[in-house]
């Protein structure tokens, strides 16, 4: 074991302190960016998974309830979420420094039988003398700010994810209202059309015994059940369409496929805008996340060209360095700089293409706003016919006036004082103005959603 003179490496020890003294503190990186995580299990609405208890609980949950425990169940959901915690990560990567780099150089080492070197006195008989050891530290100083921009940088990549979620929950929330009120709609078609597929059944029964005594023709009863078979395949292409729009809304609730009919609570009734406090003339289009999302996107490619400008400067980072040698009985210790001039490659390419991508950037900006403006109109006037058209249905009470037209018409042929045309065609009436009112209904308030989604007000990963 060769003997080493401790004293002679206090220049070394003293460079390494300088290094690190003071670590590196993720938390102090990330510190003044929005922290989005919440705990699941404070929640009122977390549950696993898997449960078996949610469908049940979902009789008495109203649009919002199943929105909230959606959001905190759906695995797409929750997946998507978890870019923000990605791009937090590039965050603490760009604020990092180099690290410093540890080098040990021994000269004049013995190779063969002929030399003899002494571990006690350091004497050594080959021509060169006593062996040499040198270790030494070098560390990059960033004396250009590239660090501290490149760190504003990804704050804003940053920014610019949580905007991008932003827009992916107001597209997951619309999704999923849509289908809610889909599924509202179709089950009041298959409520109605029970009905009358029922009452089909019990007047197909009267009419069987009116042929038999002779009281009407044959070709009655064959016409009759003719209209009762299409009945029941409009009664079953609904339920099959139901079991079809369960399907999408367990998806997006998160909830598990079960072999039993999904319930959702609630019932299509009309209530005006002005009731649900819905103001159609005041909107703001920077309420919108995917326009935000672009705007911070530029932000970011703004500082990407003063970022690309100070990597392309004459000396960004300094090279910072000492040793101690140490030969025999003697030591002593050095120190070097070094600076790689950018002298012909100064990031000329870069700095081009991160100019052009803001320009982009801008443009696409631009774009996005009349994408915007016009879904918003065009959300705001089907809104506003649907509206009206449900407001004049409301004020002639169309719903009772059917049913009563309906009831005179069947109780008219079954007391034989109406032919059995009158009668189909006053039920294909009724049944028509049924499935129109309610698919209007369905219809506006999809509407509201879609113009809601269109402001940007649908939803929100602060709620």
């Amino acid at each position: 074991m060769w003997i080493i003179n401790i004293g002679s490496y206090r220049f070394l020890f003293f460079l390494l302190s300088l290094l690190f003294l003071s670590p590196v503190s993720t938390k102090l990186i990330t510190g003044d960016l929005p922290n989005l995580e919440k705990s699941e299990s404070g929640s009122p609405y977390y549950n696993d998974l898997y449960s078996e208890d949610i469908e049940t609980l979902l009789i008495d949950w109203s649009i919002d309830k199943i929105e909230k425990y959606a959001t905190s169940n759906n695995p797409l959901y929750l997946a998507e979420k978890q870019n923000i915690s990605i791009s937090r990560g590039d965050v603490i990567t760009a604020a990092l420094y180099r690290n410093p780099v540890f080098n040990y150089q021994a000269q004049f080492l013995p190779i063969n039988n002929n030399s003899f070197y002494n571990p006690l006195t350091g004497a050594s008989t080959s021509t060169g003398g006593a062996p040499e050891f040198a270790p030494a530290v070098t560390q990059d100083f960033d004396v250009g700010g590239v660090i501290d921009k490149r760190t504003q940088v990804a704050k804003k990549a940053f920014l610019a994810q949580i905007a991008s979620f932003e827009d992916f929950d107001r597209l997951f929330r619309l999704r999923l209202r849509q289908n809610y009120w889909l599924y509202l709609y179709v089950t009041e078609l298959i409520n109605f059309q029970k009905e009358f597929y029922i009452n089909y059944n019990d007047l197909l029964k009267l009419t069987k015994f009116r042929a038999d005594k002779g009281d009407i023709s044959p070709l009655e009863y064959d016409r009759l059940n003719l209209e009762r078979i299409r009945i029941e395949k409009d009664y079953k292409d609904s339920e099959i369409l139901r079991a079809q729009v369960a399907k999408e809304m367990r998806f997006l609730i998160g909830i598990s496929p079960k072999n039993q009919t999904l319930v959702i609570n609630g019932k299509l009734k009309f209530f005006s805008t002005k009731d649900l406090g819905l103001d159609l003339k005041t909107f703001n289009i920077e309420d919108r996340p995917d326009l935000k999302s672009l705007q911070l996107n530029a932000a970011k490619n703004r500082l990407n060209i003063e970022l690309k400008k100070k990597e392309g400067s004459i000396a960004p980072f300094l090279n910072l360095g000492g040793e101690v040698r140490h030969k025999g009985n003697e030591a002593y210790a050095g120190i070097f700089a070094t600076i790689p001039l950018k002298v012909f490659d100064r990031n000329q390419g870069e700095i081009l293409k991160a100019e052009e991508l803001y320009k982009k950037n801008i443009l696409e900006i631009e774009s996005k706003k009349k994408q915007i403006y016009a879904e918003i109109r065009a959300a705001a006037r089907e809104l506003n016919a649907r509206e009206e058209l449900l407001s004049s249905y409301e004020t002639i009470n169309l719903l009772e006036k059917n049913k009563e037209v309906q009831g005179k018409f069947r109780t008219a042929y079954i007391r034989g004082a109406s032919n059995l045309v009158t009668f189909l065609e006053a039920e294909k009436n009724y049944i028509t103005v049924l499935r129109g009112y309610y698919e209007q209904l369905y219809l506006y308030y999809n509407a509201i959603e879609s113009y809601k989604a269109a402001i940007g007000k649908l939803g929100g990963i602060d709620e």
